[in-house]
């Protein structure tokens, strides 16, 4: 029987309010968003100072219906790289911790978490597909595919771990989770609060935000149980790949980008714009999630100021 002692501690507990609370507060669990609906033909599908290549030289020179046809390909390969973040990193994480060999935390609420985290996660994916859906048909783009390893999240997670395996490649694949999924809300809210685009994409991107700002605290949860329990070389292999991972979500795309040129019938190449990004400064990241992890576990906050430097 639990006492009385023992139940504000679990009340208090972080993983308890966001389980009990998830049928109410996420995505999957509300009707189906109506995307023809909220679609409005005469609006932009993706905010232009979002598009790197319509600062390229050249690109004042585009008409209005190839700036318009760049920023619908933009959306699209928005929702592409969201996509492949989920199934390429987040999901393959969760599926990590819930295995016994992973020393987090594995109690039934922690547990329960992972799981509505998983079924969220699917559930993103699906509307980012359908979203895609609904854009590709509405402004003839169907031929428009991007692979998952062209982006370059995955790509540095992918040379981090080559030629690891077991518990370290594990320990990479989680932190690169962690620095997803505490620092994704900002690029979000930017596009969930910009008035001036497509609704249909407004709302989906608002949806997606609000599960994701429970998963930060799943992660950090889960993730500061984990490190915990590493030892010492484990939780340094475990803070390198994190402000490797911090990186790469704030590394310059470079092939998607001139896909997304090209359905406008504006040719560039990768070195543009890595010349463009290289004078440029980094695109920021929410890291406030995170801080609060680092700041419990008492890792110095230079490694998020060494990341963002």
């Amino acid at each position: 029987m639990t006492s009385a002692r023992e139940e504000p501690a679990y009340e208090r507990d972080l993983l308890v309010q966001l389980t009990r609370r998830w049928g109410k507060r996420v995505a999957v669990k509300k009707d189906e968003l109506d995307l023809d609906g909220h679609f409005d033909a005469a609006l932009p599908d993706f905010p232009e100072h979002l598009v790197p290549v319509l600062d390229l030289p050249g690109a004042d020179r585009l008409d209005r219906d190839a700036r318009a046809r760049i920023l619908s390909a933009a959306w699209i390969a928005y929702n592409t790289k969201t996509a492949a973040i989920e199934n390429e990193i987040i999901l393959p994480a969760c599926r990590l911790m819930l295995e016994e060999r992973i020393p987090v935390r594995r109690d039934d609420v922690a547990v329960d978490a992972l799981h509505q985290t998983v079924i969220d996660e699917h559930y993103h994916i699906l509307m980012c597909h359908n979203a895609v859906g609904v854009t590709r048909r509405r402004r003839g783009l169907e031929d428009l595919r991007l692979a998952p390893g062209v982006w370059s999240v995955v790509q540095g997670r992918d040379a981090v771990r080559a030629g690891l395996s077991g518990s370290d490649r594990d320990i990479v694949d989680i932190a690169f989770s962690l620095a997803a999924e505490t620092t994704i809300s900002g690029f979000l809210s930017a596009l969930s609060t910009a008035s001036d685009i497509q609704p249909m994409n407004r709302i989906t991107t608002d949806l997606h935000r609000r599960d994701e700002s429970g998963h930060a605290v799943v992660f950090r949860e889960l993730c500061g149980s984990l490190y915990r329990n590493l030892d010492s070389g484990m939780r340094r292999l475990f803070r390198e790949a994190l402000v490797t991972g911090l990186s790469a979500f704030r590394s310059a795309d470079l092939e998607p980008w001139v896909a997304v040129a090209a359905e406008g019938g504006f040719a560039i190449d990768t070195g543009q714009l890595s010349e463009w990004a290289a004078s440029r400064p980094v695109p920021a990241r929410d890291t406030g999630p995170l801080q609060l992890l680092l700041d419990d576990l008492g890792i110095s906050g230079d490694l998020i100021e060494t990341v963002q430097r």
